[in-house]
């Protein structure tokens, strides 16, 4: 195994939670199904490119909320009643949802968010199809979850997205304001000890930056 980065080596041993599944799962099968209706349902020159070099598409957006903060769904949500549902019955009430797509041999290089449960928003992402050699790194933690399973991180902190396959990752983003009702959904280890979590958080990104300015 390959030595850890600067910034990966500032968790270790701090006893803190990074990552987790959520109480709430989906059928795998019905969801693949369903996203790609909704994939299939959208042309091919109105999907998003973003942050791939090859022009291959990357999201489709689902949801949005405008300037006055109503949420203004887009036609491709209409195929994925089991996200609706989950929302409704989750009582999750997101400011943007959409279908992200990370192409065969594509990495999301380290980068960090300002996304999760012991901040003010998070990111909870819904696996659809996931390579098996396809996993997250956040902190020193290298994770992976099943399809059909919603899970988050502390995004906050530098995290990587590797897909060395030369298959397609489809994962939903849910983009929400942080609340009890979220919360409630996870191990409540994943938000505690915030005071401990930011600090951590700025080492490690104060870790990361000098990388990155080399690496431009």
């Amino acid at each position: 195994m390959a030595a850890l980065l600067a910034w990966q080596e500032i968790t270790v041993g701090s006893g803190l939670m990074l990552s987790a599944a959520s109480s709430i799962r989906v059928d795998p099968d019905m969801l693949v199904h369903q996203v790609q209706a909704a994939i299939d349902s959208v042309p091919d020159e109105q999907r998003n490119r973003f942050g791939n070099p090859s022009g291959d598409w990357t999201a489709i957006t689902l949801l949005y909320k405008d300037q006055k903060g109503m949420p203004v769904p887009q036609p491709p949500l209409a195929h994925i009643p089991l996200l609706s549902d989950l929302l409704r019955d989750a009582g999750i009430d997101p400011f943007g949802l959409h279908i992200t797509r990370q192409p065969p041999g594509v990495d999301l290089k380290w980068h960090f968010d300002h996304q999760a449960l012991h901040l003010d928003i998070c990111r909870l992402l819904l696996p659809v199809r996931v390579p098996a050699e396809a996993f997250t790194w956040i902190g020193h933690e290298k994770v992976a979850y099943p399809p059909g399973t919603l899970w988050t991180g502390d995004f906050a902190l530098p995290h990587q997205v590797e897909n060395q396959t030369d298959q397609e990752r489809i994962v939903i983003a849910i983009d929400s304001p942080v609340t009890p009702a979220i919360q409630a959904l996870f191990p409540a280890d994943l938000y505690a000890h915030a005071e401990q979590r930011m600090a951590l958080t700025q080492q490690a990104i104060n870790a990361l930056l000098p990388f990155r300015a080399q690496a431009h």
